[in-house]
């Protein structure tokens, strides 16, 4: 029996699309839900590169021979989900090559209907975010490093550590100052704190308003806050702040402080 034009068409038109998914970079993987364990049972040359097996070695297995120790079980959690409810996904996992090298893979699954077969497939596309996944971490700790020089705590003796502020001290830097000193006062066991505010750019109700609450939280630790480096400007916002920072012993200089623990 001859096909006709129709379809003939759309065997050309399925020729395209295989044609041009091949030729992609980025991995293609259809899966068949229909058959035990929704195998694999077509990749493309992208997927190849990608993972390093060739269609022959992985067509009729399932897609989780791409796992390995370190690939975050909530994020399967999520893939098997919308396998299970022919939902489309976009996650982003650990998996590993055939060398055993891992990678950051973007994978994106799409429930896809054939009419013409009256069934459903599953279709993953796949790319290598490594490179970026790498740079992200990389920037968050240098961010992360930055905070805590925004921050630093320098030890002085067995009882005291000093924080000396410098610049501009906004809500972050405060949030941050309150969060890192209660985390060092509980570890250290220190019974006292010098805050060091003669590097400070400017003095604000802001910064008034942080001193105070910072000086409420290691009371209720069991420490003591020490004030150094104070400067007129200071007094000025003391005395039009509601808050009254007079129970907190301050001194002109870090080495007054010092002193008078010692």
């Amino acid at each position: 029996m001859r096909a006709n034009k129709e379809q003939i068409k759309r065997m050309k038109k399925n020729e395209f699309i295989r044609t041009a998914i091949e030729y992609v970079d980025t991995g293609v993987v259809i899966t068949d839900p229909e058959l035990p364990d929704n195998p694999i049972i077509y990749t493309n040359k992208g997927f190849e590169k990608l993972s390093g097996y060739s269609t022959y070695e992985v067509v009729g297995y399932n897609c989780r021979f791409l796992q390995g120790e370190d690939t975050d079980h909530e994020v399967l959690n999520q893939i098997r989900h919308a396998i299970k409810n022919k939902e489309k996904l976009k996650v982003e996992v650990k998996n590993y090559r055939k060398s055993g090298e891992p990678f950051w893979n973007e994978l994106q699954i799409f429930p896809v209907y054939m009419e013409s077969e009256n069934q459903s497939y599953f279709v993953g596309v796949q790319q290598d975010v490594t490179k970026r996944r790498y740079a992200e971490d990389r920037s968050n700790h240098y961010l992360q490093q930055v905070k805590d020089l925004s921050t630093p705590i320098v030890p002085i003796d067995r009882d005291v550590s000093i924080v000396p502020l410098v610049g501009e001290i906004d809500d972050e830097r405060l949030e941050l100052l309150h969060h890192n000193v209660s985390k060092h006062i509980q570890k250290s066991g220190d019974q006292f704190l010098i805050l060091d505010l003669s590097g400070v750019s400017h003095f604000t109700s802001q910064l008034h308003n942080g001193i105070y609450q910072l000086d409420q939280l290691i009371k209720l630790m069991g420490a003591t806050l020490m004030i150094s480096g104070i400067r007129p400007e200071f007094v000025l916002e003391s005395v039009r702040s509601d808050l009254t920072l007079s129970s907190i012993q301050s001194f002109p200089s870090v080495k007054q402080a010092l002193t008078t623990i010692q």
